[in-house]
């Protein structure tokens, strides 16, 4: 009798459950019009209300044109999302008395550096988690010039600071590939196997990745799709960021991810067993530095909802329509995650969705959120609608202003062949300009542009290679401005709005 009630639970999982107070169709009419609103292929949706799975469903599908449809079980990476999973290992280890939150990172990684001294002196692992550490994002350091996690933070660590230390939050993705990689020495191996062992393995979570080889391979995966600035959807490849690690690796489903929230809400026990103190997985649930929702951030938490903001660790703590709320978002090129938790509610919920820039996730996560704490109803799809469609206008309207500022009767100073040559920046490495016919072209990372005159020494770069990058840079404008020294010669470039200096030859 017992394996026949397991048996039938498991054969009508993918169907919307019904919990108290609680009605699925209002998700399934949210998704499905998300879906529409924002041209999206698909999306996954899964709730947790009192330790139990109240709703896990798919919805249209894993790419655009294709008749295979997303299931509970298609496997999305979840991107920044991945930051909690880094924060809970390193909560686990503090429960193993292997690190404190407010050891000394260099006491941890022996070569990790800030440029600013204060900061590189006292940085802590909590400065880390909870972006206070003074440093920008500098996402080209691991988007497109190095492969090498340990590379990464190294130029990271030689790049410019944005503010001072612990006056700002200040988001970034370097401090988590960091704590991930003191997670992985922990635990005798990398990031990945730390991740698997300690918490993939003990929630069941058996079709999760944290590699895009092992998420790609899986048959039952989504493809990412491209939202472009002229309304279309094409379909992109997946990113290759295994370098990332802790920042954003994770790759998994919804059904995989109900574990994961029952165990954040049930307060570090998963199905009767203790797998972290409630203790420690409460610190990385508590505001560690105030916020301002500003601009990307105030789209995510919007005003009408959000009275105060905050950062935890690996989280954002946050109140929404008088609950305290723990969430956090996730993008990569093609892919959006979001997961929303009222811990004190026993609620929450994550979608998974195969378009970006898209707001679906949110828009379905808080309507959901709505049913479930049986709040009045919102048209999040029509709010979150009107706020990508004012980001496009303004993306469109900065890229017109810049044309119109262009003063089109000016020359370059120099011929071109006076402008190649090698510049370099003590971060960013080494960037070669050369000239092929009438244009220059520039050379860095993985990124080749066509310089096309703009004014004076000014070129805008257009991204020629790599090619399968082309497509979701549309909203990206590039430039460099050369700078010539009191000999006429030109000395260096402003570039990625990083100055290079001309490498001697």
């Amino acid at each position: 009798m017992r394996y026949c009630a397991v048996l039938l639970a498991f054969l009508f999982a993918t169907a919307p459950v019904r919990a108290a107070g609680f009605d699925p169709k209002i998700i399934d009419e949210v998704a499905e019009k998300a879906l529409k609103e924002f041209s999206a292929p698909g999306c996954a949706v899964v709730v947790v209300k009192d330790g139990e799975v109240a709703y896990l469903k798919g919805f249209g599908v894993r790419e655009k044109g294709a008749g295979d449809k997303v299931t509970p079980d298609t496997v999305f990476p979840i991107a920044s999302c991945s930051k909690a999973f880094t924060a809970t290992l390193l909560a686990m280890l503090a429960d193993d008395g292997k690190l404190k939150w407010d050891d000394k990172v260099r006491d941890h990684l022996d070569y990790f550096r800030l440029s600013d001294e204060l900061a590189d002196r006292d940085v802590t692992l909590r400065d880390l988690l909870c972006h206070r550490t003074g440093m920008p994002r500098h996402d080209l350091l691991w988007a497109a010039l190095s492969a090498d996690g340990a590379d990464v933070i190294k130029r990271w660590g030689r790049a410019a600071p944005s503010t001072s230390f612990r006056s700002k939050w200040e988001y970034a993705n370097v401090p988590f590939t960091t704590a991930g990689v003191i997670a992985g020495r922990y635990e005798k191996g990398t990031w990945a196997d730390a991740v698997k062992a300690r918490i993939f393995a003990p929630l069941g979570m058996t079709n999760t990745s944290a590699t895009w080889k092992e998420g790609r391979g899986r048959p039952d995966h989504a493809t990412p799709h491209y939202y472009g600035l002229d309304k279309s959807v094409s379909a992109v490849g997946w990113d290759e960021i295994d370098h990332a690690g802790g920042a954003g690796c994770v790759n998994s489903s919804a059904r995989d991810l109900a574990a994961w929230l029952r165990f954040q809400l049930a307060g570090g026990k998963f199905d009767g067993r203790r797998l972290l103190t409630e203790r420690a997985l409460k610190e990385t649930h508590t505001p560690q530095m105030l916020l301002i929702p500003e601009g990307p951030f105030a789209v995510y938490l919007p005003p009408k909802v959000t009275r105060f903001a905050g950062y935890g660790l690996g989280w954002f703590v946050h109140d929404y329509r008088g609950v305290t709320c723990v969430s956090h978002g996730g993008t990569l090129t093609g892919f959006r995650a979001q997961c929303m938790l009222v811990p004190e509610k026993k609620v929450g919920v994550m979608v998974l969705c195969n378009l970006r820039p898209s707001l679906v996730c949110e828009a379905v996560a808080k309507t959901a959120l709505d049913a479930l704490l049986e709040l009045p109803a919102e048209d999040w799809v029509a709010f979150h609608k009107t706020h990508l469609a004012l980001t496009d206008f303004n993306t469109a309207a900065a890229k017109q202003r810049r044309e119109t500022a262009r003063k089109r009767d000016t020359k370059p100073s120099l011929e071109l062949s006076r402008f190649v040559g090698g510049y370099e920046e003590r971060a960013y490495g080494r960037a070669e300009v050369t000239v092929e016919g009438d244009k220059l072209h520039v050379k860095w990372g993985r990124y080749t542009f066509r310089a096309e005159h703009y004014h004076f020494d000014t070129f805008t770069l257009v991204p020629v290679e790599p090619k399968g990058d082309i497509v979701s840079l549309d909203r990206s404008t590039f430039e460099v401005q050369f700078r010539l020294g009191t000999n006429g010669e030109v000395e260096g470039m402003k570039f990625l709005e990083q100055e290079f200096r001309r490498a001697q030859k």
